[in-house]
Formats: structure tokens, sequence, C-alpha cells
């Protein structure tokens, strides 16, 4: 007699790891976007503490752009005492954070990220994340 599994029985346990995979994909797929986007509010934060610093030393906000000018060089701010912080990041798509100066009174400064199509607007691993750094950029 001989002993093993039919084609019947081996497709049928093909079909459940098939469909159990189906099913866990779409759950690790979340999870990875959501670890970017934790990735994105901790740099952020680090981008905020690294432009305060910049403020208390110099009485300056860190140049707008997206080089990080002011927080690794000094980008023409006087008594500029820095770096103040070791690399300028890059969010988890190897798009640099910006620092956008507001243009409506009050004249505020934020850090952004536009998350993975780097465009204005969007949502998933597209959502853009902004962080206010200052109120009021003239105080």
């Amino acid at each position: 007699m001989k002993r093993g599994f039919t084609l019947i029985e081996l497709l049928i346990v093909i079909a459940i790891i098939v469909a159990l995979a189906g099913a866990l994909i779409p759950m690790f797929s979340t999870t990875k976007v959501t670890a970017q986007q934790a990735k994105v509010q901790a740099d952020l934060d680090a981008v905020k503490s690294a432009a305060v610093m910049c403020h208390y030393d110099t009485g300056s906000w860190p140049v707008a752009g997206t080089a990080g000018a002011g927080l690794i060089n000094s980008g023409g701010i006087a008594n500029w005492s820095g770096p103040y912080v070791d690399r300028y990041a890059t969010d988890p798509w190897g798009n640099p954070y910006r620092i956008i100066d507001g243009t409506a009174a009050p004249v505020t400064i934020t850090a952004a990220c536009y998350g993975s199509d780097n465009a204005v607007g969007g949502a998933g691993a597209a959502t853009d994340f902004t962080l206010l750094i200052a109120p009021d950029r003239s105080k």
C-alpha cells in the first residue's frame, strides 16, 4: 500500500495557504505605512527642536526650504552656533523635510513632509504632515 497525499489534498492545502497569505499581505502593508508616518512625526519633532535651538542661539529662524540651511550650516545666520542636527534627515520616501515660512499674519514657520508622492495633498502613504514650529516667527 502506497502512502502519501493525493493531488486533491495538495491542491486544497495550497489553496488554504494562498488564502491566508492574501488576508495577511494587506495587514503588513498598513503596518508599513503606520511605521513610516510615525518616523515622519519623530523627524518633524527633531526638526522643530533644532529650529527652536537655532532661534534661541541666534534670534533668527532657519532659512525656509529643503536644504537644512541654518540647522546643519549657518545659511547666512549671524551668531550661528550649530550644527543643530548631525544630518538633515529625509522622509521614508527619500525626500528632504521642508521648512516653510507662512505668508499670512501672524507669520508662522512650519516643518513639513508631503508624503510618498512629494506633492501637496494625498491620503495613506501620500498623507501630508506639518508641524508648527513658531506661531509667530517675528517673536
